[in-house]
C-alpha cells in the first residue's frame, strides 16, 4: 500500500500517518511486550520495541531504521494480549519498518532465494507465506517470457514455510533447504537396539534454556534439527527420514496464537495429519510421524514427548 508524502514537522509525525503507527503516543514504554518476546532471547539481544518508540519520539531516523527490532518483528503479536493499553505494538514497528523502506533502507535478514529455471509459476508458495513475500511475475527466462516467482526480500522473515510449499524445489533457505535437509537425515546413524526418533524442533516452540538445553543431553539415537518453523517440514521430508531407516519422526513446533510466524504451525498441522491419514490407509501408521503443539508455558513437556514416542517406538517385549 502506498501512502502520499506528506511534510510534518518530526519523524514521529511521519510514523503516525502509517496505519498502525497511530498507537506510537499510547504507548508508556512498560516494557512489558519486551517480556512477552521471545526474539530477543533467543536471537537478537538488541531486539527492544521500547527502545525503537524512544528512538523515533526523539526523530532519530537513521538509528530507528538499522534498529534490528524494526526488520525483526514478525507480527505474531504473543505481546498484544499483555498489552495493559492494548495496542499491536506490532503495527508501530511496521509503520517505522515501512518509511524505512522508502527511505532506502532494506531487511539485513537471510530471506529465501527463487530458484528461476526449477519454478513452475504456479504461486502457491505466495499462498503459503504469512507475509506475502513471494509474488507472480512476468520476466524473459532463458530467451522468452514466462512466469515466475520473485521474492520481496524486504517482507520476507525467513521462515521457510514456502520452501516446504514448493512442489518443484525452486525455493530454498540457506541451512533449511531441501538438499540440507535430506543429507542431514541421511547421515543420522542407527544406534544398534535403540529406536531412532528423529526430531524437529522449531525455534520458537520452547522458552525454557533447560528445556533447550535438555534436547543435547539425548543419546545418538535421537536426532535433534532445529528449523526456523515447523512449517518448514513436509511429507516428503518425513517419509525419507521413515525411508532412511529411523523409526519414528517427532515435529514440535508453536501452540496455536503463539506461532512465531503468524500460521507457521497451522501449516504444519495439516500436512503431518494428511500425511498420517496416508500412512493409514497404507497400514504404516502407527504414530511413527507426530506433530505437537508446545505453549510458551509448556515447560518440560518437550521431555515427555520424546521420551513418549521412544517408549512407542521400543520393541515390546513378547508375552508368552
Amino acid at each position: 500500500m502506498s501512502h502520499t508524502k506528506v511534510k510534518t514537522n518530526s519523524f514521529a509525525d511521519q510514523v503516525r500517518l502509517i496505519p498502525g503507527g497511530e498507537h506510537l503516543d499510547v504507548c508508556f514504554a512498560c516494557g512489558t511486550c519486551v517480556s512477552k518476546c521471545m526474539i530477543q532471547q533467543k536471537a537478537e539481544p538488541e531486539y527492544n520495541p521500547r527502545r525503537l518508540i524512544r528512538q523515533v519520539m526523539m526523530g532519530r531516523e537513521e538509528a530507528a531504521f538499522t534498529n534490528p527490532t524494526t526488520w525483526m518483528c514478525s507480527g505474531c503479536d504473543l505481546c498484544f494480549p499483555a498489552c495493559p493499553q492494548e495496542i499491536h505494538i506490532s503495527e508501530v514497528i511496521g509503520a517505522v519498518k515501512h518509511l524505512a523502506i522508502e527511505a532506502g533502507y532494506s531487511s539485513p535478514l537471510e530471506t529465501v532465494s527463487v530458484d528461476e529455471g526449477l519454478c513452475a509459476g504456479c504461486g502457491i508458495c505466495g499462498m503459503a507465506c504469512p507475509y506475502e513475500a513471494p509474488e507472480l511475475i512476468i520476466k524473459e527466462i532463458n530467451g522468452s517470457m514466462d512466469r515466475v516467482a520473485e521474492v520481496d526480500s524486504n517482507k520476507c522473515l525467513g521462515c521457510g514455510t514456502c520452501v516446504s510449499a514448493c512442489l518443484t524445489g525452486a525455493i530454498s533457505r540457506p541451512g533449511v533447504s531441501n538438499s540440507e535437509m535430506k543429507e542431514r537425515i541421511l547421515v543420522a546413524e542407527a544406534d544398534n537396539g535403540q529406536p531412532n526418533l528423529m526430531t524437529f524442533v522449531c525455534d520458537w516452540c520452547l522458552r525454557a534454556s533447560a528445556d533447550v538445553e535438555l534436547l543435547e543431553s539425548y543419546p545418538e539415537n535421537v536426532h535433534v534439527i532445529h528449523i526456523p518453523c515447523s512449517g518448514r517440514i513436509d511429507p516428503e521430508i518425513a517419509l525419507l527420514a521413515l525411508r532412511s531407516g529411523i523409526d519414528g519422526v517427532l515435529i514440535c513446533g508453536c501452540q496455536p496464537g503463539e506461532c512465531h510466524y503468524q500460521r507457521g504451525t497451522l501449516v504444519s498441522a495439516c500436512k503431518i495429519t494428511l500425511l498420517n491419514l496416508m500412512l493409514g490407509r497404507m497400514d504404516m501408521a502407527g504414530g511413527r510421524v507426530r506433530f505437537v503443539q508446545i505453549g510458551t508455558r509448556d515447560r518440560g513437556r518437550i521431555k515427555k514427548e520424546i521420551d513418549g514416542m521412544l517408549e512407542l517406538l521400543s520393541p515390546q517385549p513378547e508375552v508368552h
